[in-house]
């Protein structure tokens, strides 16, 4: 990259309309189906595929990770609701944590608990076991932490 070229005007090409992602891994704990609460000391593994072992190098030094995954049994419901009804309130979809949104991602915040190999770990992670992982993140407070957030009705 030449001086002239990072004065040039950046193009961006036309986003794809379809995105294909594969599983890195699969969540393994004691869970065998979904369930609304009670995740807090659910204590889980993630298990990776080998050919990502060297990407968790640095990964251990931290104590918390975001964990990206796909809830794979809510694409099949025979429902996908708009709206849902949350403590009284009917409340769209994206403003819950319900798994029947229109791509089924979820996304946790966990304390990591070790890292051997190429398994990880975590506490705290609502996701039933084989639930395909397709991405970790280091958690960063200074990024992730917004102590100032608000919820509805507190």
């Amino acid at each position: 990259m030449g001086l002239l070229d990072r004065f040039r005007k950046f193009e961006r090409p036309d986003p794809p309309e379809r995105v294909t992602l594969d599983a890195i891994g699969w969540v393994r704990n004691d869970v065998g189906k979904p369930r609304p609460h009670g995740w807090e000391e659910v204590e889980s593994r993630i298990e990776l595929l080998p050919e990502h072992a060297e990407r968790l190098r640095g990964l251990d030094d931290y104590s918390h990770v975001l964990v990206v995954f796909y809830m794979d049994l809510a694409a099949d419901a025979p429902e996908k609701p708009s709206t849902l009804h949350v403590e009284g309130v009917e409340t769209g979809i994206l403003a819950t944590r319900s798994q029947l949104r229109p791509n089924h991602l979820g996304v946790a915040a966990v304390p990591l608990l070790g890292v051997e190999g190429t398994v990880l770990r975590v506490r705290g992670l609502d996701a039933i076991d084989g639930t395909p992982v397709l991405d970790l993140k280091p958690y960063l407070p200074h990024y992730d932490s917004h102590p100032d957030a608000t919820i509805p009705g507190e």
